[in-house]
């Protein structure tokens, strides 16, 4: 696992970084419990390395996936293409993924997926990547994959905000999952970046090597009203009066 962050006391800078290192099964109970709600997500994954057939991609800009009945599903790509990631080697390359409240633009070095279907508020996004471990029955081994040089743009602003990065690499042992969450988001957004899918021996397969920037929002804080502030502290303070008058009695 590996986490970077750059965090600056900027206050024109509204996104909060924060270090989510979890599981995904951590992940989806927030959505199972309500704490965030995914609104669409854009991915980068082996596939089949590009050479096409058998239904895989490589890119793709997918539907949520929602809680029914204790269980999430969904996730079916509404756009996606085909990419050659290489022979394994760690080439970055240039991303960008922007969300005007109307539309989703994704591009990986220079090919743009777009979709019309996703509209509403945005507060959170969560990057996750994910490496599988060495496999047993092929030579491939030493998957990584790394997002790095992001940055946030919000609608508006031309001043981008320094988010990190975040990579995953896998072991002889384990599989390795990391999340960036990035939260406070109070309008469209831009992001841009590098990433690279990189192996040893075997392409890995489907997403055994993956990235995905999940765009959703959390459910809003409930904030008193103004004159149900002032009750509370008059109630407050009648009630201090009643203690203090109540001690002094028994003081007496």
């Amino acid at each position: 696992m590996a986490i970077g962050l750059l965090v600056t006391s900027n206050p024109a800078q509204a996104a909060t970084i924060v270090n989510r290192t979890g599981t995904d099964t951590q992940f989806q109970d927030t959505i199972l419990k309500g704490q965030f709600s995914e609104l669409f997500v854009a991915e980068g994954r082996a596939g089949n390395n590009g050479f096409g057939g058998n239904g895989e991609r490589e890119l793709g800009i997918n539907k949520a996936i929602t809680p029914v009945n204790g269980q999430l599903v969904g996730g079916d790509p509404v756009a996606s293409g085909d990419r050659i990631w290489g022979t394994g080697s760690a080439k970055l390359v240039d991303f960008s993924l922007e969300y005007t409240g109307k539309q989703v633009n994704y591009i990986v070095d220079g090919q743009k997926l777009t979709s019309d279907l996703f509209n509403g508020p945005v507060t959170d996004i969560f990057f996750r990547t994910f490496a599988l471990a060495n496999s047993t029955n092929t030579s491939n081994k030493n998957n990584s994959v790394q997002l790095s040089d992001l940055k946030i743009y919000e609608s508006g602003s031309s001043l981008g905000q320094a988010i990190g990065s975040l990579s995953s690499l896998g072991t002889a042992t384990s599989n390795d999952v990391d999340y960036l969450q990035i939260s406070d988001i109070k309008a469209g957004f831009k992001i841009t970046g590098k990433t690279a899918l990189s192996w040893a021996g075997a392409a890995p397969t489907k997403s055994q090597l993956a990235y995905q920037i999940k765009v959703g929002s959390t459910p809003k804080k409930k904030v008193p009203e103004p004159g149900t502030t002032g009750a509370l502290l008059l109630t407050g303070l009648v009630l201090l009066g009643c203690r203090k008058k109540a001690t002094t009695s028994v003081k007496i």
